[in-house]
């Protein structure tokens, strides 16, 4: 609840607000980041005009949780100058610009269990004057962000906005932004452009947007996020609003799991400047986990301005030292270089978005040019795969991956086989990880989710394999959150009917653990026939119990039984096939 020490205050002061007929704020959002459990810490982000009057460089904001409860949240950001005090927090913001402050609110709340929660903060009013919000000075400023907090699709982070909205337009010129918006948690992002809001969070009464004139755009790319306006008609300040939604990937749908949304202001002016233009080499990579991975960008200004390049997004949000951007001003052409030093930590099954960012500093504005490219990492694929057929079966074998550790959020999940019938010379591009239909091969299956379960028998799905052709295949390593490894080496072999059977001597038989407590396991490299009789036999010879038929040994040729019942000692293991029997000892703690 609001400490009743501050109400007063704002009872007060918002009256005062409202008759003072300007507050100035221009831009703002709210973001959430988990901590444990139903802990989240909320940071509320505000962009208000310096200058005098300005009644909305506030040392405190009230924020709504969505449970039915509030609180009033220090300013955090800047420093302890005399608006707020000199004895401590609240700070006093941080200049961006000469007329635009960075205001940063941060408080923790526990929420009481699963729930979807509607979080907001509300501050009267906006400036006077906005020309596509009528009355604008008597309109609440008003953001909100969506949270949905479920035990069954895990902890949530709201996307980090890691560019603030302080882009000016000119008359008749292109203007573009992008808030640089990255999902810790690598969910899909997706963008929509929404009527700004006010009380209660209703639209704004009046609000439309902002108009581009004949045969012009207003409109918002949904998956990089760049906004377009062409052409701003009117000089003038103008308000409008992102909706940046996450979408997870549950159950094979996409579920929408929270949004934020960005209300801004852009001010546009009349100028003879035209906006720079960006070059990006490599619009979509995708990297093998653990390489280093360069891109060149150029910018460039018709109008001989000095421009300048920056860059943000996932890489960067990594770990210190991840990823690096050089560059340095110049006029008219600039050019930088994007580095990441990669590691399998950063394996995930969507591409990282990096967004690059080129202003120029146009005598009377200054214009911007925004582009995107993508980097996907890829891990590595098993190795070594051989092959070795039998005349029921053709057993598989491969290495592990060598760098398979990955960071707690996105374990090993299987490794997946895949076969094509015929000799395959396909070498997979940069871009492929399943082998695509194209190439022939179909899905036989998968192993269990030990990264070292690396054998598998292809039994056809209990159709018999055809005698003489070449079958080829492959395998792939699968994680948690859906990522594929590249494939491993092509294995090419054919099953041959009617060859030697493989003898019981020669099945590679493995008893353990040994000395076992309640469970034992038999793990054959080879089965040799549909049907084994496994017997456990005292020193005496007496038959304690018969532990299988052929119904029970599974297609990777393991059987595990329980040893429940049976008292400590040593005892034989007999199993027989095809007349052929092979014993071996076993003793039960």
């Amino acid at each position: 609840m609001l400490k009743w020490r501050y109400l007063l205050f704002f009872s007060l002061t918002i009256g005062f607000f409202f008759s003072a007929k300007a507050t100035h704020n221009r831009a703002g959002e709210i973001t959430y980041q988990w901590i444990s459990g139903y802990t989240y810490k909320i940071k509320i982000t505000t962009y208000t005009y310096i200058g005098m009057p300005n009644l909305a460089d506030r040392c405190y904001n009230a924020l709504y949780f969505g449970d039915g409860s509030s609180a009033v949240v220090a300013r955090s950001n800047g420093t302890t100058a005399s608006l707020c005090g000199t004895s401590g927090p609240p700070f006093d913001g941080a200049p961006l610009t000469p007329t635009l402050k960075l205001n940063e609110y941060v408080t923790m709340h526990t929420y009481p269990g699963p729930g979807n929660y509607l979080m907001s903060m509300t501050d009267p009013s906006r400036n006077a004057g906005v020309i596509n919000l009528p009355n604008s000075v008597n309109q609440v400023f008003y953001i909100e962000s969506y949270l949905v907090i479920s035990s069954s699709q895990g902890p949530n982070n709201s996307p980090v906005l890691t560019f603030p909205p302080i882009d000016q337009g000119c008359v008749n010129q292109c203007f573009s932004h992008n808030p640089g918006a990255y999902d810790i948690d690598g969910d899909s992002i997706s963008y929509e452009l929404t009527p700004c809001r006010g009380t209660g969070g209703t639209i704004c009464p009046g609000y439309f947007d902002p108009l581009a004139g004949t045969g012009g755009t207003f409109n918002v790319d949904p998956f990089t996020g760049t906004v377009t306006w062409c052409q701003p008609q009117q000089q003038g300040e103008y308000n409008f609003a992102m909706l940046i939604k996450e979408w997870r990937l549950i159950g094979g749908i996409y579920s929408m799991i929270g949004y934020i949304i960005r209300d801004m202001q852009v001010d546009v002016g009349v100028c003879s400047n035209t906006p720079p233009h960006i070059t990006i080499n490599n619009v979509d990579s995708c990297i093998l986990a653990g390489t280093n991975y360069t891109n060149t960008i150029t910018g460039q200004d018709a109008d001989g301005s000095l421009i300048t390049l920056s860059v943000n997004g996932g890489p960067f949000m990594m770990g210190p030292g991840s990823a690096t951007f050089s560059t340095t001003a110049a006029v008219s052409n600039t050019s930088g270089l994007f580095s990441w030093n990669t590691t399998y930590n950063d394996v995930r099954r969507l591409p990282y978005r990096v967004t690059v960012k080129l202003k120029d500093s146009g005598s009377q504005i200054g214009l911007v040019d925004y582009k995107t490219f993508n980097v996907k990492i890829i891990p590595q694929g098993p190795s070594n795969l051989v092959t070795t057929p039998t005349n029921e079966f053709i057993r598989l074998n491969w290495v592990k991956p060598l760098n398979y550790s990955l960071n707690g959020a996105n374990p090993f999940l299987r490794y997946s086989i895949y076969r094509k019938l015929g000799i395959s010379t396909w070498v997979h591009s940069s871009r492929e990880t399943a082998p695509p239909a194209y190439t022939g091969y179909v899905y036989v299956g998968f192993t269990h989710t030990d990264i070292n379960d690396t054998m598998f028998f292809d039994f056809n799905n209990g159709q018999p394999f055809s005698s003489g052709p070449d079958y080829s295949y492959l395998v792939l390593a699968e994680y948690k959150d859906g990522s594929t490894s590249y494939v491993s080496n092509i294995s090419i072999n054919r099953l041959t009917v009617g060859i030697n059977e493989v003898t019981l001597k020669d099945a590679g038989i493995t008893v353990y653990p040994n000395p076992a407590n309640d469970a034992c396991t038999i793990s054959f490299d080879y089965i040799t026939k549909n049907f084994y009789t496994i017997d456990l036999l005292d020193v005496t010879g007496r038959n304690i119990k018969t532990v299988l038929n052929n119904e029970s040994i599974n297609k990777q040729g393991v059987l595990s039984f329980s040893l429940d019942g049976v008292t400590q000692g040593l005892y034989f293991i007999k199993i027989t096939a095809d007349g052929q029997t092979i014993t071996k000892k076993i003793i039960k703690q």
